[in-house]
């Protein structure tokens, strides 16, 4: 009897789309339902796979000149330094890691990169994350360089912008700073 209460009291309308949100959870949770281009028939789980897709040289100069740009700003405005020029290598250039969809077979495993379309029909990869390039290391040349703390606090700030260490960071004098 106390069930015909509840029914009552929560009315029929609330009841079924409780019922209805809690087979819909089932479902996706049980991989029955699936959503966008899968077919519903197999069995794919999703991985993040890496894919590397090297950028062109010109967006690799971009990054380290506003890396650069944004560095010597940043230094010129610190006591003791003045004028500054900055030299910085790369590891690696820019990397796009793709998700890649993994189907299971009784043969094997076989992996597929996902593919979107935009409103033009064009297909291109999914991209879960995009990477900067790496610095390899920073040179420093400025005014304020024979100073040894001048030198510290270059060398820490840089260290902790790039999370690069410090025995790749060099500082040095302009020869053309004021004695």
């Amino acid at each position: 009897m106390e069930w015909k209460k509840v029914i009552q009291k929560a009315g029929p309308l609330r009841l079924g789309i409780v019922v209805l949100c809690g087979i819909l959870l089932l479902l996706i949770s049980c991989g029955s339902l699936s959503f966008g281009d899968k077919d519903s028939g197999s069995t794919e789980e999703e991985s993040n796979g890496a894919v590397q897709e090297t950028i062109g040289s010109s967006s690799l100069q971009d990054f380290k000149e506003r890396t650069k740009e944004e560095l010597v700003t940043l230094l010129e405005g610190v006591a003791g330094v003045g004028r500054v020029d900055v030299m910085i290598t790369v590891r690696a250039s820019n990397e796009k890691v793709t998700l890649k969809d993994s189907t299971s077979r009784e043969g094997g495993s076989q992996e597929e990169t996902v593919l979107i379309e935009d409103s033009e029909r064009n297909s291109s990869p999914y991209v879960i994350q995009e990477k900067e390039p790496e610095l390899e290391g920073v040179v420093i040349v400025c005014d304020g360089g024979d100073d040894a703390g001048v030198k510290r606090e270059i060398t820490d700030a840089v260290s902790a912008l790039f999370q690069i260490e410090s025995h790749k960071i060099k500082v040095m004098k302009s020869k053309e700073a004021k004695e």
